[in-house]
């Protein structure tokens, strides 16, 4: 190295040298300085950039005392924030900020169930983010002055600094007073009473406002919280203004706002092993007053379906002791966390399976398992087709909504498709949507899939869909209960002597059915002795020849055939004994009874009750009533003996069967090891027709295995196969020859 290179390595040796003194004395101002009162702590960064190493810095921003009640420890608080301020001075993103105990206190942990780990997304350039955590004392007397030490570390790319050491947090006695006091809680602006509730929603931001007052001149030290749990909520900021603030150390008075929940107003001493520890160094200055406000910027992280009591603490140092709100715990409010993504939607189709050109009832269910109510909720679902062949909305268009407040749901006869919007679902509830859908006359087999779209609550898509599927019932598994009484009109006593009559029978899913007698019949029930005694009678029928439906006169009768397939019409008929009245019968149907139509041959009664049961060849209305009419014209006379005489008319037809349930028990139950009990079979059918062709098959669980006695035994008839064999892990109901259910009843 040449003489001029070694001078100039000392000359730069010594000019680094010299900076590093000067800096050092710098800093050391800066140091000063920052302990003064009013002055702002200057940023090293920025005073010598090009000499900063760390790009974190992590400073406690709340009281490092906590307490329990001084007179009943198990009263009165017992949760407190311990927060720190994270500032960086380049922008970083992701700091993990971990809470960390330096010493043991089986009293003092941190709260259960909390985190113990804070990540702050961002922080940007000279800017700072704070970490709340939440402390919780026993409840016991042995907590009294006690502490626990912790710091608090903040990690990112660049490193790890720490908050610093030592700091604990001490346990005191806080003293129940009415000088500090809650008077309101406000969210967004309004007001929540004393033991009200708000509902938050899961990844909203909100503003939450705590008022309360002090002593009118304020305290030495002074907090002001809402305990706020960090695995739900997210303190985004804090602001709080206080009506009466002398102190250098804390900006105010109002409407001059601080950014902690602290009121450090006399300069606290936190370091355990100073001579000053928990006292004032800097001056009795005070902060506080009549009028405190601490608002805070929150997000809802977590929490949907639960409800969080939110209890607020006032509570300060002054005159050498400890204080706290009287009224702790009265002034809680109620947060009701609102998850949207947990409510779901389920739906079904009923009856299922149906039949090919028959109708079903799509049924959606929305749940909703929050506390409290939710508005906003929509859907929309494509109806499935089966090779072009397409489900649409019956026509006329049939549809229901209950429990989703007031909603939008219109859906369009014939649409192939529904929307569902502006619902609301009570908390801890549900919501039902049904719509009639029509199913194609083909395919007469097969399966239609149905998967909604997802479900969106307040604009929020919750990621939940219902899916149902619609098998379609062949002829080689049943079409239906076929023969089936929708309705019946039988002129006994009991059914009284009203003109029109009513049915005397209605099937349960059946909605209306009716009788009428048209044009200028005349009719009466029969009661006459001599003449068909209770029957509906009819005279005045035209003479002529042929049949004119503006001129001649009916019975009608309808009903509701929506739920029913392959329909028919029957009824007993007699001519007057003196064949006065109509000598030719015709058959009309319709499907929305204005428009009528012939089917079958003209029917001649004879002078006898005979039954009529012609093959209904007509259009039966599948969303709605079906009408009959049987004209009666060619009349021997038309004089008033001109009669007709009806009874036993019937509307029938084939409904989808309900299906069997199959249920089972064992007694005794619990069982002893190596002790037997009974396992019964309950095979139950709700249809008004017995089912056949039953079996099933079981295998038991683990650990157990048929008994040699007592032997199996059925009540179903039809002499199925039922013969498990001792030993045997497994049974076999009906395999080779299958049991009949008996209608509307059950066997074991």
């Amino acid at each position: 190295m040449t003489q001029r290179a070694i001078a100039n390595s000392l000359v730069l040796a010594l000019l680094a040298a010299s900076i590093a003194v000067l800096l050092g004395a710098v800093i050391g101002w800066i140091d000063l300085r920052s302990r003064v009162p009013g002055r702002k702590l200057l940023d090293y960064a920025a005073l010598v950039p090009g000499l900063a190493c760390a790009t974190l810095t992590v400073t406690p921003v709340t009281w490092n005392v906590v307490g329990l009640d001084s007179n009943n420890p198990a009263t009165g608080p017992k949760f407190f924030p311990v927060g720190a301020r994270v500032c960086s001075n380049v922008a970083t993103t992701n700091v993990a900020v971990n809470w960390n105990w330096d010493s043991a206190n089986a009293n003092v942990n941190l709260r259960a169930g909390s985190l113990a780990t804070i990540t702050l997304p961002t922080i940007g350039i000279g800017a700072c983010a704070d970490a709340y955590f939440e402390i919780e004392v026993n409840q016991v007397p042995a907590a009294y002055d006690t502490t626990r030490r912790y710091h608090i570390t903040a990690t990112d790319g660049s490193g790890t600094a720490s908050s610093p050491t030592p700091r604990e947090v001490y346990v005191e006695h806080l003293i129940s007073q009415n000088r500090n006091s809650i008077t309101g809680i406000k969210l967004n602006g309004v007001s929540i009473p004393a033991g009200g509730s708000m509902n938050l929603v899961v990844g909203n931001t909100y503003t939450i406002e705590l008022d309360g007052g002090t002593a009118t001149q304020g305290y030495n030290q002074f907090e002001a919280f809402i305990n706020f749990p960090n695995t739900i909520f997210q303190v985004l900021s804090v602001s709080t203004t206080y009506s009466a603030d002398n102190s250098p150390y804390v900006p105010g008075p109002a409407p001059i706002a601080s950014d902690k929940l602290y009121a450090d107003a006399c300069l606290w001493e936190n370091n355990p092993t100073s001579p000053n520890y928990r006292s004032c160094v800097g001056g009795d200055f005070k902060a506080g007053g009549s009028t405190v406000v601490t608002t805070y910027t929150i997000k809802v992280l977590s929490g949907g379906g639960t409800s969080q009591s939110l209890n607020s603490l006032l509570y300060d140092f002054s005159g050498s002791s400890y204080h706290y709100n009287a009224d702790f715990g009265v002034g809680a409010v109620i947060a009701n966390i609102v998850d949207p993504t947990a409510l779901t939607i389920s739906k079904a189709f009923t009856p299922s399976p149906a039949v090919a050109g028959g109708t079903s009832t799509l049924t959606f269910i929305i749940s909703n398992p929050n506390p409290a109510a939710v508005s906003g909720a929509s859907f929309t679902d494509p109806l499935p087709a089966i090779s072009g062949n397409q489900m649409v909305v019956a026509t006329p268009a049939s549809f229901s909504a209950s429990g989703c407040g007031s909603p939008t749901f219109a859906p369009t006869a014939g649409a192939s498709s529904i929307a569902f919007s502006n619902g609301s679902v009570a908390a801890n509830s549900t919501c039902v949507v049904s719509v009639l859908v029509a199913v194609p006359s083909t395919p007469t087999s097969g399966t239609y899939a149905n998967t909604s779209n997802h479900l969106f609550v307040g604009g929020v898509d919750s990621g939940h869909f219902a899916s149902a599927s619609l098998p379609l019932a062949s002829s080689s598994a049943g079409t239906g209960l076929c023969g089936l009484t929708l309705a019946q009109w039988t002129m006994a006593p009991a059914a009284g002597t009203s003109v029109p009559p009513a049915f005397s029978f209605k099937a349960s899913d059946v909605t209306t059915a009716t009788a009428a007698a048209g044009l200028g019949i005349s009719s009466t029930i029969e009661t006459t002795i001599g003449n068909p005694i209770n029957s509906w009678n009819g005279n005045g029928f035209a003479t002529s020849a042929t049949l004119s439906t503006l001129n001649n006169d009916y019975f009608e009768f309808a009903a509701t055939t929506t739920n029913y397939t392959s329909i028919g019409f029957k009824f007993d008929a007699r001519l007057d004994a003196n064949l006065h009245g109509p000598r030719s019968l015709q058959l009309y149907s319709s499907t929305n009874g204005l428009t009528f139509t012939a089917y079958g041959s003209v029917i001649s009664p004879t002078a006898a009750f005979v039954t009529y049961n012609p093959s209904f060849s007509g259009t039966a209305n599948t969303s709605g009533l079906t009408y009959f009419r049987v004209y009666g014209y060619n009349a021997g006379n038309n004089g008033a003996d001109a009669d007709l005489y009806l009874d036993n008319i019937a509307i029938t037809g084939c409904g989808t069967p309900a299906q069997p349930t199959l249920t089972k028990a064992f007694s005794p139950n619990p069982i002893a090891v190596n002790g037997t009990s009974t396992l019964t079979f309950t095979l139950t059918n709700s249809n008004s027709v017995q089912l056949t062709g039953a079996k099933f098959t079981d295998t038991l669980p683990g650990g157990l295995q048929v008994a040699g006695s007592p032997a199996a035994s059925t009540t179903c008839t039809g002499s199925p196969t039922w013969a498990p064999t001792a030993g045997s892990t497994s049974l076999a109901f009906g395999q080779t020859t299958a049991a009949n259910i008996p209608a509307s009843g059950s066997c074991t």
